[in-house]
């Protein structure tokens, strides 16, 4: 994944922003695309002024229903947001170092209030759960947390057999990479390493080859797991075999789980 994949199917996963959180996410990734090379994103940006930092903090919590991006016309603002957008996620304390020294300040119509309510804003970044590998092994990034919940869901206390037809569903219907190595898929579902590997190629590999009675025994199976996985996840596939998520809200945790899978994929290659 490049820093253009990162952004480009956002609206075909999500829509046009239907709202102010989904318009300031977008936003906020636009900035950090202007800070990226085209191997890796400058973090070492300029900090922002105390006042700067203090009017960013005004006029976010002031005009809550005004979009970030036309906050940052002014040159101060868009300053300060673009530190927060590239900083706030792994070196979260500048940005709390910040809000203790503009409390300690006593800035002229900045209540504590509004700098707890933009600091709780920014915690969100550095607190989010973070991905296991599995975020690496789909298309899907920003529907990780989908992905991963449903697939644990349905998988939990599942004999191998099944667990093996649920991963072949995922892998089948474009959920999953097929190169996901099976040794992930043990450790991520608390899997039996032989029994999953036996199940595993039965479906996967040696179905084929089966007799038209296993064969049917088999696809029955499959039919029933991938009805459950479809739910559980929450997608379809439409004419044409593309994935479509039914949640197409742009949130906090889409937006995360892309970034997340951005900078795994950068220090994979």
């Amino acid at each position: 994944m490049n820093i253009k994949e990162l952004g480009e199917d956002l609206e075909q996963q999500f829509g046009k922003p239907r709202s102010i959180t989904e318009e300031n996410i977008r936003f906020m990734l636009s900035l950090v695309k202007e800070e990226f090379d085209g191997k890796k994103v400058n973090e070492d940006v300029e900090k922002p002024s105390l006042d700067a930092f203090g009017m960013t903090i005004l006029a976010v919590m002031s005009y809550q229903t005004t979009p970030w991006e036309e906050l940052a016309k002014k040159p101060s603002i868009r300053k300060a947001l673009k530190y927060v957008a590239i900083r706030g996620g792994s070196h979260y304390d500048e940005i709390e170092a910040l809000t203790k020294e503009l409390m300690r300040k006593h800035f002229d119509g900045i209540t504590q209030k509004m700098i707890l309510g933009f600091l709780k804003i920014i915690r969100g970044f550095s607190d989010e759960e973070q991905p296991s590998k599995l975020i690496e092994y789909t298309p899907f990034p920003a529907q990780y947390h989908a992905i991963s919940q449903g697939l644990h869901q349905i998988i939990r206390g599942e004999h191998p057999d099944d667990a093996a037809a649920i991963i072949h569903c995922a892998i089948e219907d474009g959920i999953l990479f097929p190169t996901i190595p099976r040794s992930l898929l043990v450790e991520e579902f608390n899997l039996k390493k032989s029994s999953f590997d036996k199940y595993f190629s039965k479906y996967h590999v040696s179905l084929e080859y089966e007799t038209d009675a296993i064969k049917k025994q088999a696809e029955e199976i499959i039919k029933y797991h991938r009805k459950a996985l479809r739910n559980a996840i929450g997608y379809t596939l439409d004419k044409d075999d593309i994935v479509i998520f039914h949640n197409r809200k742009l949130g906090r945790k889409n937006f995360l789980s892309i970034i997340i899978a951005y900078f795994r994929s950068i220090l994979r290659g």
